[in-house]
């Protein structure tokens, strides 16, 4: 019998027309490209056994060309077979068993058309005498209205097998950093995968790992003296109507801002929290503040749940608060209260920290005997000045952030600047001043405390790492309000201090 020349692009194409404004991150669209290779394997992983030894492996290819604005993803799965070759182009088609990671009908066609207009698919089913490709032009698709494509055939070895999507023109490229954040993504998403040895991904010459965060192993804190535990607890419980949750909670052994938090696992892959984007739950982890926002972390299976069809949420309804409610009784049992753990929790210095502070503490020591001696000289020298109210000099370079407090009776309006303008020359700056000066009216006083971002000791020592600005800008503004109080207890010369710091700290700064 001749095989059909054309496949099937129904229904019409203006579904199609939408994929491309979904709404994605660069590795939850290539994800739907990796999804479908697994949904692949698990469903033909006897014959690819069968046909290529017990060792085989699934393997996924993702090279992203910027120079050509290229992506291709190629697998060595099982391919597209003839009898779901129509259903595979049609959107919102879904499978006859959709009990896996492909479930909806949508996801190469979503995640293509969001990343490009122009794509190809090429296919080679294992045990099929025949290599297809299709060729997608969504705008000539949508300008005449298209409902079927050609599909181009050639003669193929029967054991071959595999599916190769060829993204062109690609709109959405992730480029250098962003590539970074890509593989951290798609490891963390399929790391039980990974750890299972089921697949291989790789993006580039990368080969994907997911390295395990080690677990805290000390004593209670409520008990120091008392034998280590491995702060570590499974998570079993039941939220009825067929919804269950699985897997474990844990400390980090060393705290992360980035990558604590839960990962939520729907059929396998992370469905939530993959990497920097932990699921943190403010009722679980408190504000961004807290010791447990950075420490708690762990993997929770979730069975009988709804997702997005991009996959990229759990369809929570009214289930979300009960979830929480029996996750947090798990965590904070009298008998193993993780999240009290991570809360109260202090970590000792390490011999290899305790090294690095004798470092800094050596090298610290060695610049101030070599520039103390001149630097002590010229602030003696400088003339004192008594404390007057004085306006911070105006400048557009700069960010920040206002706020008010109430003080004996007084409404301070406080401003924390962070300035790069080059001009100035004090690392610190403090301006105090009533709002209006020629108002009797003093209940209500003007703060601005200023850090100067292209100061020589910042440049120097934090450039732009938010890391080590952060402490800096509160060292500031502790000191900028420590000037302020000491003024309205009635001291004359507290700016001097302040003086003082700004001349000695530029002499501590200065680059060798």
């Amino acid at each position: 019998m001749k095989q059909p020349e054309k496949v099937s692009i129904r229904p019409k194409v203006t579904m199609l027309s939408i994929l491309k404004h979904v709404e994605y991150e660069m590795w939850f669209a290539l994800a739907e490209f990796i999804d479908n290779a697994i949904a692949s394997y698990l469903k033909y992983e006897k014959e690819l056994k069968a046909a290529e030894g017990k060792d085989y492996k699934l393997c996924i290819q993702i090279e992203i060309n910027e120079a050509e604005n290229k992506i291709v993803i190629r697998d060595n799965a099982a391919g597209i077979h003839e009898a779901d070759f129509g259903r595979a182009f049609r959107a919102a088609e879904i499978p006859p068993d959709n009990t896996g990671l492909s479930e909806f009908g949508m996801g190469m066609k979503s995640a293509a058309c969001w990343y490009s207009d122009n794509w190809t698919v090429r296919t080679k089913a294992l045990g099929e005498d025949q290599e297809k490709i299709v060729h997608f032009d969504m705008k000539k698709i949508f300008s005449d209205n298209m409902e079927e494509l050609d599909v181009e055939k050639k003669a193929a070895n029967k054991k071959h097998h595999y599916t190769i999507i060829e993204l062109i023109d690609v709109n959405k490229i992730p480029r250098r950093k962003g590539i970074g954040k890509v593989k951290d993504h798609l490891r963390s998403i399929y790391r039980d995968f990974l750890r299972k040895g089921i697949i291989e991904i790789k993006l580039g010459t990368d080969v994907l790992t997911y390295e395990e965060p080690r677990i805290l192993n000390v004593a209670r804190y409520d008990d120091l003296k008392g034998n280590p535990v491995l702060w570590r607890k499974e998570i079993d419980f039941d939220l009825g109507n067929g919804m269950s949750v699985k897997g474990f909670a844990a400390i980090r052994e060393k705290g992360s801002t980035q990558e604590a938090g839960f990962a939520l696992f729907r059929r396998g892959r992370v469905i939530e929290g993959s990497f920097d984007n932990g699921f943190r739950p403010e009722y679980i982890f408190g504000n961004p503040n807290s010791f447990r926002y950075q420490r708690v972390f762990g993997e929770l299976h979730l069975d009988g749940f709804e997702v997005s069809f991009t996959k990229k949420g759990i369809q929570w309804d009214e289930n979300l608060e009960i979830f929480l409610q029996l996750l947090r009784h798990d965590l904070s049992t009298k008998e193993f209260p993780l999240l009290q753990q991570a809360e109260e929790y202090r970590v000792r210095a390490t011999e290899k920290e305790y090294k690095a502070a004798q470092k800094a503490l050596d090298e610290t020591v060695d610049d101030l005997k070599e520039k103390a001696p001149q630097a002590i000289k010229e602030v003696q020298e400088s003339p004192v000045v008594a404390a007057e109210a004085e306006e911070l000099v105006k400048t557009d370079k700069t960010i920040q952030r206002e706020f008010e407090v109430r003080f004996n009776k007084i409404t301070w309006k406080i401003s924390i600047e962070l300035s790069f303008d080059p001009s100035l020359n004090e690392l610190i700056e403090v301006g105090d001043h009533l709002v209006n000066q020629n108002s009797t009216d003093a209940s209500f006083r003007n703060i601005g405390i200023r850090l100067s971002l292209t100061h020589p000791f910042m440049v120097q020592f934090a450039g732009t790492d938010t890391n080590k600005i952060e402490p800096i800008l509160r060292f500031a503004a502790a000191f900028g309000l420590s000037e302020v109080i000491a003024k309205s207890s009635g001291a004359k010369t507290q700016g001097e201090v302040r003086r003082n710091f700004n001349q000695l700290i530029s002499h501590l700064s200065k680059m060798q």
